[in-house]
């Protein structure tokens, strides 16, 4: 995952410094790209572990370059993955260290439901491949213009600075009902040699 190093950080108040992040619709981070000093983020590992009792940390508000406010959840810290680089030792602002963490549902599916990053939105053609690659039942090419509409309400745009997040869910049963009902309404194409 690359992140663009020339959008503005947010200083956070542990001295860490924030520079993308996608949480899910109630906050829980799904993906967090940070900045600091080695020693503060050690500490910020730390403090993800520890009880609130023991200065642990469990929720952050982070004031976004616009103003508006975006409350990062860490409920669900022991899950993230952690993947952390050094920049040299000897550097203008010493020894720095880049750490992302992200949720198992980035970019992998979990049943029928994954989160998708991308550093620029996505429109409904680069998110149909993904569609028909998570979804249980298959997908004709012949059929992305009738279910366009109708699989809009099953994507959503998660809150996020940096990168764009999106939250695809499937649910078996709901889907089997859209493409039965659209299948005995003529609006789906059958492809003959693909059920011959």
């Amino acid at each position: 995952m690359n992140v663009d190093i020339n959008r503005s950080l947010i200083e956070l108040d542990n001295g860490l410094y924030l520079d993308a992040v996608v949480t899910s619709t109630t906050g829980l981070v799904q993906f967090l790209s940070v900045w600091g000093r080695d020693g503060v983020m050690q500490h910020f590992f730390a403090a993800l572990t520890l009880p609130l009792a023991e200065g642990g940390l469990r929720v952050m508000t982070v004031t976004l370059p616009d103003g508006d406010k975006l409350v990062l959840d860490f409920a669900q810290a022991k899950m993230l993955t952690k993947r952390t680089t050094r920049l040299p030792k000897f550097t203008e602002v010493g020894e720095w260290v880049h750490t992302w963490l992200f949720h198992p549902d980035v970019q992998k599916p979990s049943g029928q439901s994954m989160t998708v990053l991308s550093t620029e939105p996505l429109p409904w053609i680069a998110l149909w491949p993904t569609l028909k690659q998570l979804c249980h039942l298959p997908l004709l090419d012949e059929w992305e213009s009738a279910l366009q509409p109708r699989l809009r309400a099953h994507i959503t745009l998660l809150p996020s600075y940096g990168l764009h997040g999106y939250w695809i869910d499937l649910p078996i049963e709901e889907i089997e009902t859209l493409i039965s009902d659209l299948l005995q309404q003529g609006l789906l194409p059958l492809n003959k040699e693909v059920y011959a």
